[in-house]
C-alpha cells in the first residue's frame, strides 16, 4: 500500500510541477511521413506540414529522409533549415539535437535574425550519429526566437552535408504555477487523510 501512495505522491508531484515540453514543433522530422527507405527534397514540402523554412546557398539538395523508419533532415552544404518558437516563462532553456556529418547552428531572435543568442557554432564533424547540447541559455517570455542549422563542408573529413534529427528546446527547471502548488498540496493532504484512516481502521 506504501508504494501506491508513494506513486501517487510522485504523479501529482509531476502533474504539478509540468513535464518539460519541446518548444520545437516537429524536431524529430517525423511530418511529413514520408514512405520507408524513401526521400523528399525540402523544397517539395510545404512549411505548414513540415513547420521548418529553408534557405539555399549551397549547390547540393536539402532534403527530408527515411532510413529504416527513422526521419530526419539532411542540409546541403551552404543551405540553412530554421524554425521559430516562442516561450512563455522567461528563463533558462536547454537546447538539443542529433547531428551526423558536419556544419553548424545558432539562436536567434524570430526578427530579422537579431538579437543574437547563440552565435554560430561550428560543429565537429561526425560520421556516425552525436548528441549535442547547448546552453542553457536565458530566454524571455513573449519574445520570438529562430533556431537554424547550416550544411556545411569542414575539414579534415569534409562531409558534403548534415544531418539532423531530434532537436528540441526544453525549460532547465519548470516552474510550478501556484495552482499547480495548490493541486500537489490537497492532493498530499488526501492521501495522508485516507492514511490515518486506514491505521484507525487497522487499530
Amino acid at each position: 500500500m506504501r508504494k501506491t501512495f508513494t506513486a501517487i505522491a510522485a504523479s501529482l508531484l509531476l502533474g504539478a510541477t509540468g513535464a518539460q515540453a519541446n518548444l520545437v514543433t516537429n524536431g524529430t522530422f517525423d511530418a511529413p511521413d514520408i514512405s520507408t527507405g524513401s526521400f523528399s527534397t525540402v523544397t517539395s514540402l510545404s512549411f505548414s506540414d513540415l513547420n521548418w523554412g529553408y534557405y539555399s546557398g549551397g549547390s547540393g539538395v536539402t532534403k527530408l529522409v527515411d532510413d529504416a523508419g527513422n526521419q530526419f533532415a539532411q542540409i546541403a552544404s551552404g543551405d540553412i533549415l530554421y524554425t521559430s518558437f516562442s516561450v512563455a516563462m522567461s528563463g533558462q532553456y536547454n537546447i538539443g539535437f542529433d547531428f551526423q556529418g558536419g556544419g553548424l547552428w545558432g539562436l536567434t531572435g524570430a526578427t530579422n535574425w537579431t538579437p543574437e543568442v547563440v552565435a554560430p557554432t561550428y560543429l565537429t564533424p561526425s560520421a556516425g550519429w552525436t548528441a549535442a547540447t547547448g546552453g542553457p541559455v536565458s530566454l524571455v517570455a513573449g519574445d520570438s526566437y529562430k533556431i537554424y542549422f547550416g550544411g556545411m563542408v569542414t575539414p579534415p573529413q569534409f562531409y558534403p552535408t548534415l544531418g539532423l534529427d531530434n532537436v528540441s528546446v526544453t525549460a532547465v527547471s519548470p516552474v510550478p504555477e501556484p495552482e499547480g502548488y495548490a493541486m500537489m498540496v490537497a492532493g498530499l493532504g488526501a492521501l495522508g487523510l485516507m492514511s490515518r484512516r486506514r491505521l484507525r481502521k487497522g487499530a
